[in-house]
C-alpha cells in the first residue's frame, strides 16, 4: 500500500491535472474509476486507489467546468453532488442567483 506522502502527492497531481484540463479529466477519470471498480471486484490491491483517484479526477473536472462556465454541468450526478454540498458556494452563478432572490 502507499504511504501518506505518496497518496497526497498523487491526489495533488490528479486534482491539479483535473483543474487544468476538465474535459480530459472527466473522460480519463471516469475510465479509471470504472477500471478500478472492476479490479476491486477481482480483488486487486491497486484497484481501490485507481478507483478513488479516477472518481476524484472525474469530479474535479466537473466542478472546474462548472466554475468556468457558470453552473453548466455535463453530468446529472455532478449537478446533484455540487448543488447539495457546500461546493455550490464556489460557483459564481450561485451567488448571483442568491443576490437576486434576497429581499431588499
Amino acid at each position: 500500500m502507499w504511504d501518506l506522502e505518496t497518496a497526497l502527492l498523487a491526489t495533488a497531481v490528479v486534482a491539479g491535472g483535473a483543474l487544468a484540463l476538465p474535459p480530459v479529466a472527466r473522460g480519463v477519470g471516469g475510465f479509471c474509476a470504472v477500471v478500478g471498480m472492476l479490479g476491486a471486484l477481482q480483488g486487486r490491491t491497486w484497484a481501490p486507489t485507481v478507483a478513488a483517484l479516477g472518481l476524484l479526477a472525474w469530479f474535479v473536472g466537473h466542478w472546474s467546468f462548472a466554475v468556468r462556465h457558470d453552473e453548466h454541468y455535463r453530468s446529472r450526478i455532478a449537478l446533484w453532488v455540487i448543488d447539495r454540498t457546500p461546493l455550490r458556494w464556489t460557483i459564481p452563478r450561485y451567488w448571483q442567483l442568491r443576490r437576486r432572490a434576497a429581499p431588499r
